[in-house]
């Protein structure tokens, strides 16, 4: 692998910031998530404030930039898309529903109808169309196979009867990409099916779940006796399984949460550069190993996009990356929590809070980044099994 980028791609990274620097607000403090992208900054206005930029970012093509071009894509590399998402995240941009553009289109692109692919692909390209995921229940998390939403089928209909919890970004979205058991005598894997739900269809609720930062960014989603048409099956009926795992191995990589360690370092330097009695050889060694291991994260990710573009599978390469990502944001949580003493622990309501209360915002959220998309004993046993080739017992 070539770790460094071609003219072309410098010249991309340069005019994504550019492009963040003219079009985000200027009080956009871009505090992180706990799952990657699907930034509000916790604003009143946040909402609206990520429709205007993911509009934007339609008209400019970057949502859809690995998609094929026949699909509406730019065909792009990976390693191209991998360069749009460290920036976005970097800057804690809004605009980006990785669970449409990233992880449903490619799925859609592989296992839709033609009918799905037409109706939904291009208001994801262009930013108008949000979605969430409908996969964890009450009593199914890193066991997903154990889920117990009913999705029956009724005619050329599935009637729909269930909970999901911790569904990313539902309060603001439109639609919902749903693993539900079809066959109400199976179990384990077998006997789901996949699902595209209008979160507009009667019978469905949603109850927001706030985080330790004091923000809504989950939800729980309750379906009842919801009619979804048999046109929004995505694969083969009680074979979804398949699909969701598809759908899975897009989300797990993970540069967005280096991009946030590196924006928390540079933020650690200008706090350290104006408070001298900060100023010690100890402090600054702390930051160098960060910055090391920061780097040694983004080229981990890179590494997976270069895979990815090599058409070599990625699944276990993709969850080392996400369990060592994911573990070093929370330690530079912590880490800059240590350099800033109590003014560290200062949130948004207080005036004297370092950027508006960023450092404990993160650290908050740090922890839920370890347990979002696959907990880090998950991460560790896809590695074990596909990466080392250990038996499962």
């Amino acid at each position: 692998m070539d770790f460094g980028f071609t003219k072309e791609q410098e010249e991309f990274r340069r005019e994504i910031r550019a492009f963040l620097d003219a079009e985000l607000p200027a009080d956009w403090v871009g505090y992180p998530a706990p799952t990657t992208g699907d930034h509000t900054g916790g604003s009143q206005d946040g909402e609206q404030v990520f429709k205007d930029i993911a509009r934007k970012l339609g008209e400019k093509g970057w949502l859809s930039l690995f998609w094929p071009k026949e699909y509406g894509g730019q065909s792009r590399s990976y390693i191209d898309y991998l360069i749009f998402s460290e920036e976005i995240a970097r800057r804690g941009s809004p605009g980006y529903n990785p669970v449409s553009v990233k992880m449903l289109a490619p799925t859609l692109i592989e296992y839709g109808t033609e009918e799905q692919k037409e109706r939904h692909l291009e208001p994801i390209a262009k930013g108008q169309e949000l979605w969430c995921e409908g996969f964890s229940e009450p009593e199914a998390g890193s066991d997903l196979a154990s889920l117990q939403t009913r999705a029956l089928r009724d005619g050329r209909s599935f009637i729909v009867n269930g909970q999901k919890t911790w569904s990313t970004f539902a309060e603001y979205s439109d639609w919902c990409c749903l693993l539900a058991r079809s066959d109400p005598h199976s179990k384990g894997a077998k006997g789901l099916s996949f699902l595209l739900v209008d979160l507009s269809t009667p019978g469905i609720s949603l109850s927001p779940i706030e985080n330790m930062a004091g923000e809504v960014h989950f939800s729980q989603i309750f379906f009842e006796e919801v009619k979804v048409p048999e046109a929004n099956l995505v694969g083969r009926e009680n074979e979804g399984w398949e699909v969701a795992q598809a759908l899975l191995g897009y989300e797990r990589t993970s540069i967005e949460f280096v991009a946030m360690v590196q924006a928390m370092i540079e933020k650690m330097i200008e706090y350290i550069r104006a408070t001298p009695e900060r100023q010690t050889k100890a402090n600054s060694d702390l930051l160098a190993r960060l910055a090391v291991d920061a780097e040694i994260g983004r080229l981990l990710n890179y590494r997976v996009a270069w895979l990815h573009d090599k058409g070599i599978n990625t699944a276990w390469h993709a969850a080392m990356t996400k369990l060592y990502s994911t573990d070093l944001f929370r330690r530079a949580a912590g880490i800059a929590m240590q350099l800033m003493g109590l003014y560290g622990q200062l949130d948004r309501r207080e005036a004297v809070a370092p950027w508006q209360g960023w450092i404990a915002h993160s650290y908050l959220v740090s922890f839920g980044a370890t347990i979002a998309a696959g907990t880090s004993e998950i991460q560790k046993n896809i590695i074990a099994l596909k990466g080392l080739g250990l038996p499962r017992k």
